[in-house]
């Protein structure tokens, strides 16, 4: 078990969460994950996401990813194209949302990204969870999983301020 053990300050644990995100997310360039075809990290994430979470809106995905609608609109409309989505507008009258689901391609991309991230990304996982209990391990993740939580609520109110400040000087 690890026992380095260290104190965060709030600039030291975002550079943290930078690197990680950097680290993770830092290349855009596509890769197959064993369909024949080429995905980018971002196509392949939201499809996930509409995969776990399905009828899901742009909105909502919007809000899970801290982005515009317009930019999760772009990546949308690309899996679309793709084939790897559908759109679905709600049945209920006056209701304008469109909800998302995977098409069957989309589903075996998304098992296909599953199985890849259980290998690859679970050679770098099992190697940390030598150094930690099981029980540290999830820690950490909780307080990742509330820290997400956290910074879409203060990001949802910044948008809202914008938002109201750009309304006010219109």
């Amino acid at each position: 078990m690890s026992q380095n053990s260290r104190k965060y300050d709030n600039v030291a644990a975002i550079d943290l969460l930078h690197q990680v995100s950097s680290m993770y997310t830092g290349t855009k360039k596509p890769h197959d994950y064993g369909t024949g075809d080429t995905y980018t990290s971002a196509e392949t994430h939201i499809v996930k996401c509409i995969a776990d979470h399905p009828g899901i809106t742009v909105t909502e995905l919007a809000y899970d990813y801290a982005k515009t609608k317009g930019a999760i609109s772009q990546i949308l409309k690309k899996l679309i194209e793709k084939g790897l989505i559908q759109q679905k507008p709600s049945r209920e009258p006056g209701d304008k949302r469109i909800f998302l689901f995977l098409t069957p391609e989309g589903e075996q991309l998304n098992e296909a990204h599953v199985r890849y991230d259980e290998s690859h990304a679970g050679e770098t996982l099992e190697l940390v969870r030598k150094e930690f209990s099981d029980e540290q391990f999830d820690t950490a993740f909780d307080v990742i999983q509330c820290w997400l939580k956290c910074r879409r609520i203060v990001h949802e109110k910044r948008r809202l301020a914008q938002k109201k400040q750009a309304k006010d000087e219109g």
